[in-house]
């Protein structure tokens, strides 16, 4: 069982694992939107999953790097 901290805002460190998951659900709201026509919302998703993919790519680099 996770402590109490890890329900607060910043409980959860920023590791590539933990922006994986939330790119995982941006895709899936995304995949939504699309599929129910509001494509302006998935425009917005689609900019801020950029966004996310830039920071885990950086992140898993530095993660890597360190264990090597």
């Amino acid at each position: 069982m996770n402590p109490i901290e890890d329900y607060q805002p910043g409980g959860l460190p920023i590791q590539s694992v933990n922006i994986l998951r939330l790119i995982s659900e941006l895709e899936g709201s995304a995949q939504l939107c699309n599929w129910m026509g509001f494509g302006d919302d998935k425009e917005t998703l689609d900019g801020i999953k950029k966004k996310y993919y830039k920071m885990y790519f950086r992140l898993k680099k530095q993660e890597t790097s360190v264990l090597e």
